[in-house]
Order: structure tokens, then C-alpha cells, then sequence
């Protein structure tokens, strides 16, 4: 994924916010257990929100104990003391999503980065052997997402909705996999959560990208619509964005959420917004 789930810090409790924390430094961790040290660099906060939101619909938490960071040793940092199956299903995300996000810098980069992934292919390729078996239907719905996501690009004229198709329907499938499979109710809101989400990520990253897009020649849908200046039809990029993620929380406010709730309430409504509008204003 991006990077673009974070939390913001100044309108959190600090008790919320050191939680946060733990559970983030917890992946960390994880990663290093199940794929090796290395693994832990591509350790982002879009991963750690799916780790939140699991440990979310859990019923109890054994709470936090306190270690040494392993890049810091003079670091101390909190640990979730158990739930490791929340960590190994976030871990395999990050290490899955990473591995097709780096085949997608191969085929689209430019010579110097194309030489630097071609070096990392062999490294990314054994975590993702092994996340892959252990994980399939995390596998598949991204080695989809990234299959549609090149069938769509090399379309000229592919529109937002289309070009944000497969980026939804991946998350949309991996959030419902959080809730069992007999409670249809609640995996229908998990799965408009994730498809508004993902296709609000897919969005913000293309509005990122614009300029750079613009000037390479790069493939994004919002260079095809408007053909210009992003500034000139910032208030319209804005309004689709906007629309994704008033849905998204809007199927968030559904779902049965047993603890962090203040936590995912932050990402949200706060987080998400200010990254959105930086990524918006101060580009503009």
C-alpha cells in the first residue's frame, strides 16, 4: 500500500497514542520473526491500521510489556504481550503488497530504479513465497488487484472509477476476511469499509503523483481527465475524494468495534483528512 493511514498525533490522548505506538513497533517485531530482520524496512502505517482494526474486533487484550528496540537497543519500546495472529495476518500483508508493489516499480521505473528493484527481487520473492502459502487469500486478492491494475493502465483513456477498481476491490476483500465468515451483516460492512478505503488510497496517491505524472508522461487517471495544472481542478479531485471517505466511515460507524475505537476514530476522521489535505494544499 502507500503510507497514507496515520494517525494525527496532536488530537490524540497520549494514552491512545503510546498504544498506537506499541502496536506499531508489535508489527515491527513480527515481520522480524516471521521473515527476517531485513523485512522490518518495509514496515508502513497503512499495514499497521489493518493490524488495529483486527486486534479491534477482538474481545479481551493481555495489554502492552516493555523491551528493547532491536535497530535502538538503547530504545525501549512497548509490545503487545500475545494476539500474534492479528501481527502474522498484517505481516503478510505488508510483505505481500510489498513484493507486487516492487514487480510494479520493475516494469514501470526508470533504469536506476529498475536496477535497485531487480537487486531486492530475490529477497522480496522468499518473504513472499512464504507469506503467499500461508496467507492465500491475501495472495490472491493482491496478485488481482495488481493484474487489473496493469490491465487498466495500459487503457489510454481509463477513467478514476476504473483505474480505483482494483485497489477497492482488494481491500474490500481483505477487510472482510477479518470477520467470520457466518456473520454476513458485518463482513458486508467490512467489505464497503475496504472498498471505499482502498479506492480513497488509490485516489490520494494519484493525486500525489499528479505532477510527476503530468511531466513524465506517467499513467494516471486524473492526467487523463483534466490534461493541466492539478490546481485547476482542485476543488473537483477533492470532491472525489471527500465522497470515498465519507463512506468509508460512514460503514465504519456500523461495524461492532470492541476496543482501540478512539484510536481508528483518530485515522479517521482526523488523520486521514489532514493527509488529504496536504497532499492537496500544500503541493497546490
Amino acid at each position: 500500500m502507500f503510507g497514507y493511514i496515520t494517525v494525527d498525533k496532536s488530537e490524540m490522548l497520549g494514552k491512545d497514542f503510546e498504544a498506537y505506538k506499541a502496536i506499531y513497533c508489535s508489527l515491527c517485531k513480527q515481520l522480524g520473526k516471521d521473515y527476517g530482520v531485513l523485512s522490518r524496512f518495509i514496515l508502513s502505517y497503512d499495514c499497521t491500521f489493518f493490524a488495529v482494526l483486527s486486534l479491534a474486533l477482538k474481545d479481551d487484550c493481555a495489554g502492552f510489556c516493555q523491551g528493547r528496540c532491536k535497530f535502538n537497543p538503547l530504545k525501549k519500546c512497548n509490545y503487545l504481550k500475545n494476539d500474534t495472529e492479528s501481527l502474522s495476518l498484517a505481516a503478510a500483508l505488508s510483505v505481500i503488497t510489498a513484493y507486487y508493489k516492487l514487480r510494479d516499480n520493475i516494469a514501470d521505473g526508470v533504469f536506476f530504479e529498475k536496477l535497485l528493484c531487480y537487486m531486492l527481487l530475490p529477497l522480496f520473492s522468499s518473504w513472499h513465497k512464504k507469506a503467499a502459502k500461508k496467507y492465500e487469500k491475501i495472495e490472491k486478492a493482491v496478485f488481482e488487484m495488481s493484474k487489473s491494475q496493469f490491465d487498466f493502465e495500459a487503457d489510454e483513456n481509463c477513467s478514476i472509477d476504473k483505474a480505483s477498481e482494483p485497489t477497492a476491490k482488494m481491500l474490500s476483500d481483505i477487510m472482510s476476511m477479518l470477520v467470520p465468515y457466518d456473520d454476513a451483516s458485518q463482513r458486508l460492512v467490512f467489505s464497503t469499509f475496504g472498498y471505499y478505503l482502498g479506492k480513497w488510497i488509490y485516489l490520494c496517491d494519484a493525486a500525489n503523483d499528479y505532477d510527476d505524472d503530468l511531466k513524465h508522461n506517467g499513467f494516471n487517471p486524473y492526467v487523463i481527465l483534466y490534461k493541466d495544472e492539478k490546481s485547476q481542478h482542485i476543488f473537483d479531485i477533492e470532491k472525489s475524494l471527500n465522497y470515498c471517505l465519507n463512506e468509508a466511515v460512514n460503514s465504519y460507524n456500523l461495524m461492532e468495534i470492541k476496543r482501540f475505537d478512539r484510536i481508528i476514530d483518530n485515522i479517521l476522521i482526523h488523520g486521514l483528512s489532514k493527509k488529504q489535505t496536504e497532499i492537496l494544499r500544500n503541493k497546490e
